[in-house]
């Protein structure tokens, strides 16, 4: 079985990315408000979403954070109970200490792109800028969703979306570990590791979400 990769990328050669980046942080500065305690996941897409997808994909992170995957190297513990946010339903300031903006994209479903050509490179990644991990995740559901295909033809829509979503979920999870630990290292198994084959991608939280320190 094909091995999937979900890594960072580097700020040397993704201009485009940083720039995006800086300009949705500036984008956002009246809105988000670093006073309260807490983390905040905002959510944008570069393609229109279902609004059936979104709490489909906000109950699989909770059931992700809630799998003993929030204990990581050093110490450090992911927000078990963070606010999700989609993007294009932010109308006034929000206050929290931590804000992760990810941002999907391509489509976010899976049959209508299956005759597609085949796409090469990372399911996520986020940004390095001067030897600092950005807290803005990238994540390519076209990309997920060619890899999903084989698994997810002979699934009915609510099978498809979930599938998706739980794929989604382990993705922004190994990304959010790069940010809170800004640890650019892989573990050798679970969740942390640079390659999840597609079953592992799809897999329940419990089965494979130990988060394992990295050297």
């Amino acid at each position: 079985m094909n091995s999937l990769r979900s890594h960072r990328r580097q700020a040397l050669g993704s201009s485009v990315g940083v720039l995006f980046a800086l300009l949705l942080a500036n984008a956002l500065v009246p809105a988000l408000h670093a006073q309260q305690s807490g983390t905040a996941i905002v959510f944008y897409a570069q393609s229109q979403v279902n609004d059936e997808l979104w709490p489909v994909v906000f109950q699989a992170v909770r059931d992700d954070l809630a799998s003993d995957s929030g204990e990581l190297p050093k110490g450090l513990v992911l927000d078990q109970n963070p606010a999700f946010l989609p993007g294009k339903d932010l109308t006034q300031g929000i206050d929290f200490a931590n804000v992760i903006q990810v941002k999907l994209l391509g489509r976010c479903d899976v049959l209508p792109q299956a005759d597609r050509p085949s796409l090469r490179g990372p399911l996520g990644w986020v940004l390095l800028v001067s030897g600092e991990i950005q807290p803005f995740v990238f994540i390519d559901c076209s990309r997920i969703a060619q890899v999903l295909r084989p698994v997810a033809a002979g699934l009915d829509k609510d099978g498809r979306r979930h599938v998706m979503a739980q794929a989604i979920a382990h993705v922004l999870i190994h990304e959010w570990i790069h940010v809170a630990t800004q640890n650019r290292s892989h573990g050798d198994r679970g969740i942390t590791q640079a390659a999840l084959s597609v079953n592992e991608l799809i897999a329940d939280p419990r089965l494979h979400l130990r988060v394992i320190p990295t050297h």
